[in-house]
């Protein structure tokens, strides 16, 4: 089935341009939202960690996670990871993803990439990198970015007016109220990746009567049980596909295998229709609506 994957990072440092497109030809995926790098390559993860932080978001423990994850962090807010420092980029590097449209504006498209932490006009950053072709929305991170969600309020509030949408990774505590851009922003249109995480089940119920809330289902931090979990809760209609390439799911030559969370949505108990949704539909809509 045709797909647009809504939640990409450019990473050439682990798989190049060319790559990535013989990669999209062999899993029939049409196109891309790419992301700029935002931290040193992980290359090196551990699919036991990833398990036991799922295993407890997935049931509620996300105090627990949070205290836990805590001891993963220096006082700069670089990760450590299996003895390995990783560094956080402040400010990601979206002129790269801009050469990358450039290149193949019809392959991929991008997201601006801002923190509102460390820009000292972050609108005015938004209003620079919008008129570029071929990005569609604003990132935003406040989890490894260590800001509060009111601190994002003036990009959301020009987003809102922009209709450009919002695709946001929340944190915890402060980092994760993303009731205060709804609340704020009643007309903005924002994507919680990796289905809301870290607050998957806690947050669904809450989201599916709001016609301009979504999830993307990308990410090792999903299975395949809980994108089902989540697309039942949220409605297929405001779920999307996503990978989170190039991180997680090795493939046999050690790269990304661009297949596996496409599979999952194509294993979905729905109809084709609702299905083509998730894979396409609802990103063509979310990408054709910005003005």
């Amino acid at each position: 089935m045709p797909a647009i994957d809504i939640h990409a990072h450019f990473e050439p440092r682990m798989l190049d341009l060319p790559a990535i497109v013989r990669k999209l030809d062999a899993a029939g995926i049409d196109q891309v939202a790419l992301i700029p790098a935002m931290q040193d390559p992980i290359t090196d993860h551990s699919e036991l960690l990833v398990k036991l932080v799922r295993f407890l978001l997935a049931r509620g423990h996300q105090d627990l996670v949070d205290r836990l994850s805590r001891r993963m962090y220096t006082a700069e807010g670089d990760l450590i990871l299996r003895g390995k420092l990783i560094r956080i980029y402040p400010v990601p590097d979206n002129q790269a993803v801009a050469e990358v449209i450039a290149a193949c504006p019809e392959r991929f498209v991008g997201w601006i990439f801002l923190n509102p932490a460390v820009l000292e006009n972050p609108v005015e950053e938004l209003e620079r990198w919008r008129q570029v072709p071929g990005f569609i929305g604003v990132k935003l991170h406040p989890f490894w970015h260590r800001w509060r969600i009111e601190e994002a309020l003036p990009i959301a509030r020009r987003c809102e007016e922009l209709r450009l949408p919002v695709l946001i990774h929340l944190g915890f505590g402060e980092r994760g109220r993303w009731q205060v851009l709804v609340d704020a922003c009643p007309k903005l249109r924002l994507l919680f990746a990796h289905a809301g995480m870290p607050w998957f089940g806690r947050m669904w119920d809450a989201i599916r009567d709001n016609p301009n809330l979504h999830v993307d289902v990308s990410s090792p931090y999903l299975d395949e049980k809980l994108v089902r979990r989540a697309i039942a809760a949220v409605g297929p209609e405001r779920s999307l596909y996503g990978t989170d390439a190039p991180y997680g799911f090795p493939a046999t030559d050690h790269s990304y295998d661009y297949t596996r969370i496409k599979t999952w949505v194509e294993r979905l108990p729905y109809k084709g229709s609702d299905i083509d949704r998730v894979l396409a539909d609802n990103a063509r809509t979310l990408i054709a609506e910005r003005r």
